[in-house]
This record gives structure tokens, C-alpha cells and sequence, in this order.
């Protein structure tokens, strides 16, 4: 988490618990002040441990939402989200049970209060009693007092009401923010999305990145929905992974927590430093999908390392491996600049060498031509085949400059930027990759009129 940043000290977590469709993802939402978590009226939209920071009253603090739990199910993914639940409370300073005011005081409210009494001892629970949308309202509350809690606190996550109020009291124990520790979270490391369609592995391979099972893994597409972030130190540098929910074509998506976990994908897309494209090995076959998800990745101009995952259940020899880079090269031609790495989540095959490849990435999209070698590289360029002329008129090419990076973009000033064909651009970006490969990385230029 992001705790792990600069060598800060650890954030103090607070830990949103209970029943399923009581409302804590909008209360995650409504705490950090913004939509971060998905909300639908469904139950069981929210599966794994989805965290999101936020600072109250000069205090900085981690929230993380859980899955609902269901004490009477015993379903595999039931027991995963309570495998989840469990890690959230082992690590959380303060507990929120949440419970729903116009569904009542439910026997499940009292067993999951007595399991947190039992396995939080000395870490404080507070009840809150979600969905009172008229703050007057004190009926709602009466039966929840048989729950032996000193005090209840009424909420409403949709309004706002007693959120502050909430908040005030349950970081009152935690450390104040000092101003050097504001300005390291401001900085933080690289994000990297792990992308790709349902069941690819995407999950596990998060999973074996950041050496714990914070994903669910489950055969059945579209287990993940939220997009679970988690910073991770190794060898002394930090990595915050992304993990994802899949894409599905846009026909094949079923409802709308589906649509919004699609949103938040693309939106992650956007928003990353590089993007882990995560393809299926054993399928042996580049499909559609994967050359949409792979556009979203050159339309934002992020680095782009391409994974087969599932290594371990592919033809191993060498012909199939040669075979399948070739086909990735042809199906993609405008991720030429992107590595390509096979290995296996669930095994461990080359996934340390995931890092390194993440590391050199990272290096490239610094990397910086000097000023006197970029007008070099122009020079030479124009020499060897000038820009022909465009509507009858002579095409001038007067300087290039490298804009600061990531990502990578050269500036280049003409006399008629419309009159650069496409073609003559693909020569000069050739010509700057010759001299500095910036492996990873997308190179655009961007033409401004002299």
C-alpha cells in the first residue's frame, strides 16, 4: 500500500466490515471524496480489499472496503471474501461495522459484532448505521441499541450526514500529517496497470508481484471488479501494481457493475505510468479484444510491457515461443516499442524478470536526448531525404526539442505543421529511436508552427 512509499512510517487503516449491500463502498466513497469504489444496489459487487486513502483533520489514513459478509454461506467465493475480510482486520487500526437502518437489526449484524469482538481485541469497533437519510430520524436507530455498544453513529454515505461527525472521533487517536510527509505522498512511485481480458490471469499474477493473495482468484471471468491498488518495496525501489478488472467486448458486458468496472479499467489505463498487457498463452491466439485493449494503451501514450501469462500450460519449445513473438509483433504493430515476456503467475517462471523489464521501462521513459545531439539527429535527417513540399510549397523543418518525460514527446517547430505527412513523421521518429531506443515507450512528435 502506499504506506510502503520513501520509507514513510505506515498509515493508520480503517477497515469498512459487514453485511453485503449495507452501503460500505459508499461510505469508502463519501470518506476519501470522490467515487472510488464501485456502488450498485447488487450484493456482493465489491469482493476483494479495495483501498483508497484520505486525510481528516491533518491525518492521513488508509480505508479499506471489504466484501459482504455472509456467515451462512459457505460458497468458495464467500469463504475468499472472508479470507479477505480477515487480512483487512488484521491490519486496521479502527473497525466500522456497518449495518443498513432500513433493513434492521439483523442476526448476521450480531455474529459478525461477536467475531469482532473475539478477533480485534484492543482495536476499537464502531457501529455505524448507514442509509439514515434524515438525521432527525431516531427510530431508526432504537433497535440497534441491543447491540451493547456504547455509541451508535447515523449516517447517511449518500447525503453526508454524520460522516464528519463519524470521522472526528475515530481518527482522533491517529498521527498528525507533518508538511515533509505531504509532500513525499504528493510524489510517489510509478503506476502500473495490469490489464488484459477476463481470465488471463490477471489477478495472479498481481498476486505473485506483490507476494500475498490480495486478489481473489477464481476460474469463473469477471471475479475482479474494482481495480485493487497495492505499493510494494523491492530491492529497495517501490512498485504500485494495478490490478484490474477484465474487458469484455462492449456487447458481452452484462450489467451495470460490469459497466463501471470496464470504466474504471479504462480509466486506469489512462491515469498509469505502463501498462501491463497480460495475454493467455495456453490460448495461443491474439483475439480482438486484446488489439482494443492494446489501442486504449497507445491512445494514452503509456509505456507497455506484453506478458503471456500461463506459460506453464503452452508448447514449451522454442519454435512455438519464436511463432507466438512473431504473431504478437504482427497483430500489434503499433506496440513494436513493447517488450515481450512469457511466464507463468502461477508458478513463478520469469516473473522476477517482470522487475527488471518494469525497471528498465521506467529508465527509458527518463531517458533524454541532449540538445546538441537531437539537433544532430534533425540535421542528418534532413539531409539524407528532406519533407517534400506541401500545396506547392517548400516544407521547413527549424528545430526539435524533447518535452519533459514520461512520456516521450518531441516538440518539433515547422513552417507548415499540416504539410509533415504521417510517412515523413515515421522517418524522423526512426531516426531519434536509432539513436535512443526508449524501450517501452510510444515516441510522438507534436508540431508547432514556427
Amino acid at each position: 500500500m502506499d504506506c510502503l512509499e520513501k520509507g514513510m512510517p505506515p498509515l493508520p487503516t480503517i477497515a469498512i466490515v459487514g453485511r453485503p449491500n449495507v452501503g460500505k463502498s459508499s461510505l469508502l466513497n463519501r470518506i476519501v471524496g470522490r467515487r472510488h469504489a464501485i456502488v450498485d444496489p447488487t450484493p456482493g459487487v465489491t469482493r476483494d480489499r479495495n483501498y483508497a486513502e484520505a486525510t481528516w483533520n491533518g491525518r492521513r489514513f488508509n480505508v479499506v472496503d471489504t466484501g459482504g459478509l455472509d456467515p451462512d454461506d459457505h460458497q468458495p467465493i464467500q469463504q475468499a471474501i472472508r479470507a479477505q475480510v480477515e487480512f483487512a482486520l488484521r491490519e486496521a487500526d479502527a473497525i466500522l461495522l456497518t449495518c443498513d437502518s432500513r433493513q434492521g437489526l439483523y442476526p448476521d449484524d450480531r455474529t459478525i459484532l461477536d467475531l469482532l469482538r473475539r478477533s480485534c481485541q484492543g482495536k476499537p469497533v464502531y457501529v455505524v448505521v448507514n442509509k439514515i437519510d434524515n438525521p432527525l430520524d431516531d427510530v431508526s436507530l432504537a433497535e440497534f441499541y441491543a447491540l451493547g455498544v456504547p455509541r451508535l453513529f447515523p449516517v447517511s454515505a449518500l447525503h453526508g450526514h454524520g460522516v464528519a461527525d463519524l470521522l472526528d472521533v475515530v481518527v482522533e487517536p491517529f498521527p498528525r500529517q507533518s508538511s515533509n510527509e505531504a509532500d513525499q505522498a504528493e510524489e510517489g512511485p510509478s503506476r502500473i496497470a495490469i490489464v488484459g481480458k477476463p481470465n488471463v490471469g490477471k489477478s495472479s499474477l498481481f498476486n505473485r508481484l506483490i507476494g500475498q493473495e490480495r486478489s481473489i482468484v477464481d476460474d469463473a471471468p469477471g471475479t475482479t471488479r474494482d481495480t485493487i491498488i497495492v505499493s510494494v518495496e523491492r530491492g529497495g525501489k517501490t512498485y504500485r501494481f494495478i490490478d484490474t478488472a477484465g474487458l469484455r467486448r462492449p456487447s458481452r458486458q452484462k450489467d451495470s457493475v460490469e459497466f463501471f468496472s470496464v470504466f474504471r479499467t479504462l480509466d486506469t489505463i489512462r491515469k498509469s505510468d505502463l501498462a501491463i498487457l497480460v495475454l493467455d498463452a495456453s490460448a495461443g491466439e491474439i483475439t480482438q479484444q486484446d488489439k482494443r485493449i492494446a489501442s486504449r494503451i497507445i491512445e494514452v501514450g503509456s509505456g507497455c510491457l506484453i506478458l503471456w501469462n500461463k506459460w506453464d500450460l503452452a508448447t514449451h519449445d522454442e519454435r512455438a515461443w519464436q511463432r507466438l513473438q512473431a504473431a504478437t509483433r504482427q497483430e500489434f504493430p503499433l506496440l513494436e516499442f513493447a517488450p515481450i515476456l512469457s511466464c507463468s503467475a502461477r508458478t513463478g517462471l520469469r516473473v522476477a524478470r517482470v522487475f527488471e523489464l518494469i525497471d528498465r521501462i521506467l529508465a527509458a521513459g527518463t531517458a533524454r536526448i541532449p540538445p546538441d545531439r537531437l539537433k544532430s539527429i534533425l540535421f542528418d535527417a534532413l539531409t539524407m531525404q528532406p519533407p517534400p513540399p506541401f500545396a506547392g510549397q517548400p516544407v521547413r523543418i527549424s528545430s526539435i526539442q524533447q518535452m519533459e518525460g514520461p512520456p516521450v514527446i518531441f516538440r518539433v517547430y515547422t513552417n507548415q505543421p499540416e504539410g509533415v505527412h504521417f510517412s515523413y513523421q515515421r522517418y524522423l521518429l526512426n531516426r531519434l529511436r536509432e539513436d535512443t531506443p526508449f524501450e517501452g515507450w510510444p515516441v510522438r512528435l507534436v508540431l508547432r508552427k514556427k
